[in-house]
């Protein structure tokens, strides 16, 4: 009897390591196909205080996981209710702990970690994410999204909202991809307006990082 118990467990447990195996070898397919999430092996350059007149420099990796945000009077209520539903339902299911602040903080050390706003962009554009305060070559305290009106649409929220945690276009992750491809969802460039997710790829980069 003890010896059939002991077989008995024992049959248990490879099973569990089965299905243990089973699930890792299913999660395996969803693995990130690149690193896109700032820097990358051709994405690198060091994270300095910018503006939309800065060549090149747009973003940086937000300097920690509690993502605090904050959305200026300048944007319409109906966005502000779509950078929220953005925020909660793609941003924070991932690592990343979003919270919206009672009051922004624009200086010191703390400061409110994604200012949304309307402002200027660069010439031809619609929106730009940028890092205001570089707190060391790789980390900014604190990004400015700024939308060229004040009724941004979803795709754009979400796509400047990765910028703004470090994610980049195609064409600066590792390995390569094309700027258009579908695995890259909201971060795909052009822009898509009905694509409106983050997705496997970019969640995978955000959770490697934070």
């Amino acid at each position: 009897m003890g010896s059939c118990g002991i077989g008995k467990s024992l049959r248990i447990s490879l099973l569990a390591l089965a299905l243990i195996g089973a699930f890792w070898s299913g999660s395996a397919a969803y693995a990130a196909v690149t690193d896109n999430l700032y820097p990358t092996a051709n994405y690198a350059p060091n994270c300095i205080d910018g503006n939309i007149n800065t060549p090149g420099i747009t973003y940086c990796k937000t300097d920690n996981a509690a993502l605090s945000v904050w959305v200026e009077s300048s944007i319409s209520v109906t966005s502000k209710n779509i950078i929220t539903n953005i925020l909660n339902g793609q941003f924070n299911p991932t690592d990343l702990n979003v919270s919206f602040a009672s009051t922004p903080v624009y200086t010191g050390g703390a400061e409110t970690d994604i200012i949304y706003r309307l402002g200027a962009v660069p010439s031809g554009a619609i929106a730009v994410a940028y890092c205001d305060d570089a707190i060391d070559t790789r980390l900014c305290d604190q990004h400015y999204v700024s939308f060229n009106d004040a009724f941004p649409i979803a795709n754009v929220i979400c796509h400047e909202s990765g910028h703004a945690v470090g994610l980049t276009h195609g064409q600066n992750a590792a390995p390569r991809l094309a700027n258009t491809d579908g695995r890259l969802a909201c971060m795909r460039t052009p822009s898509v307006g009905s694509i409106t997710t983050l997705e496997a790829n970019n969640e995978e980069n955000i959770n490697a990082n934070y």
